[in-house]
């Protein structure tokens, strides 16, 4: 019978990670900065790096080798999201991948366009807008968030679309707000106007698996080393869309789609080793419902589901925890409609002191600005280089671990 519920015990088996004894005694809440590895995807980089780390493709063996490796890493992301191999860009980092991509976009906007940023969004899926306004002359408009909540309201987005909105960029959910965005919406919207949508996943996809095929946006972002694996930024384009681009990439490669983006060539093992990725989901998914013929996109689909519901008991555990505490929570108080990233200030201790104090009983967890500045400024945060606490959780986080923060929060306050 399928599982109804995640076997904590069996992922944290699958983390190597996990039997180190730093690591052993450490509660990771820091899953937001980059998450640890999938034994899978170690398995695939150290392959690489002792068997064939050569230049790939040719004719000689190991040549040849080197490149099928490369090959099953890109099409086993592109298999994991569900879209042709050809329409997924990697790159160094979602911060380099939007910023390609804002290059690329040059040729859609002139001095009439205008482009759409929200007061939520990391500072990189803004300021490569900004950027490309202040070359195009394009105006730049931002969403912003609602002062009471931080969220982003959607008729407040009706209200700023119009006939001149080129593109929409927007995040999936904040790094600190946590919210669920209504991205489905916003490109429903969009698509009646003839507007781009690029959304930047990178604070969703370790939470929930993005499911592309569902939401049907332009371009969608996010970072690999942020769900298990090597430190890359996977970036989806839309065929119609990606049509309309200028060319990134060296001249004699602009006919191979996947690398109309590619400006950087990045690591050849990095990117065999994201094939750890799809062996990571087809192992949980052979583990917790049995034999299967599924895709790996619809094996990555019913995994992320039960992480998911994993993830949202902790995060509740935390909220119910310290939610009478001289503290505020930035966004949502419960964990409906928002995912296990929670940010706070506390009202008697700097945020650092709070990182301090956690560190001491050997919980990780992060103070600053987490590159989102203009969402702390807006949300009336005086001492951004303080910034906020941030708790990040992911499905290898037990109980005990959010416990332990739970013990620490109320014994400072």
């Amino acid at each position: 019978m399928p599982a109804n519920h995640l076997d904590v015990d069996f992922v944290r088996q699958c983390f190597p990670t996990f039997a180190e004894p730093l690591a052993a005694k450490t509660a990771f809440f820091e899953n937001a900065g980059g998450s640890y590895v999938a034994g899978d995807v170690i398995d695939r980089l150290m392959h690489f790096y002792r068997v064939n780390k050569v230049q790939p493709y040719g004719e000689s063996e190991i040549l040849r080798v080197a490149g099928e490796q490369m090959d099953a890493g890109r099409q086993s992301m592109a298999d994991l999201l569900g879209v042709p191999v050809g329409n997924v860009t990697l790159g160094a980092s979602t911060t380099q991948n939007f910023n390609t991509l804002a290059h690329a976009c040059a040729p859609l906007l002139n001095s009439d366009s205008e482009v759409i940023v929200t007061g939520q969004d990391h500072e990189a899926n803004i300021g490569a807008w900004e950027r490309l306004c202040q070359r195009t002359g394009a105006t730049l408009v931002t969403w912003p968030i609602e002062p009471d909540t931080c969220e982003l309201a959607l008729s407040t987005f009706k209200a700023l679309l119009n006939r001149n909105t080129a593109l929409v960029a927007m995040t999936h959910s904040s790094n600190i707000i946590g919210s669920v965005n209504p991205v489905s919406e916003v490109i429903e919207l969009a698509r009646a106007n003839n507007t781009r949508v690029v959304v930047d996943g990178v604070s969703f996809a370790p939470h929930q698996w993005p499911d592309i095929p569902a939401l049907k946006p332009d371009a969608y972002g996010f970072s690999s080393y942020k769900t298990y694996a090597t430190h890359m930024g996977v970036m989806y384009v839309a065929d119609d869309f990606l049509s309309e681009l200028e060319p990134q990439c060296h001249y004699f490669n602009i006919g191979y789609p996947q690398k109309t983006l590619d400006t950087t060539g990045p690591d050849h093992a990095a990117i065999a080793a994201l094939a750890g990725v799809g062996d990571y989901f087809s192992r949980s998914h052979q583990h917790h419902f049995g034999d299967s013929k599924a895709s790996l996109y619809e094996k990555a689909q019913h995994v992320s589901s039960l992480m998911h519901a994993h993830e949202t008991i902790l995060c509740d555990q935390l909220l119910d925890g310290i939610r009478d505490l001289p503290i505020r929570i930035l966004g949502r108080t419960q964990s409906e409609g928002r995912e296990a990233n929670v940010a706070l200030t506390s009202q008697k201790h700097s945020s650092a002191k709070l990182s301090k104090a956690l560190a001491e009983k050997d919980i990780a967890a992060g103070h600053g600005d987490f590159y989102a500045l203009r969402l702390l400024e807006s949300a009336g945060i005086k001492n951004t280089e303080d910034g906020v606490l941030r708790i990040s959780m992911s499905h290898y986080n037990t109980s005990d671990d959010v416990q332990r923060v739970v013990d620490v929060l109320r014994a400072i306050h």
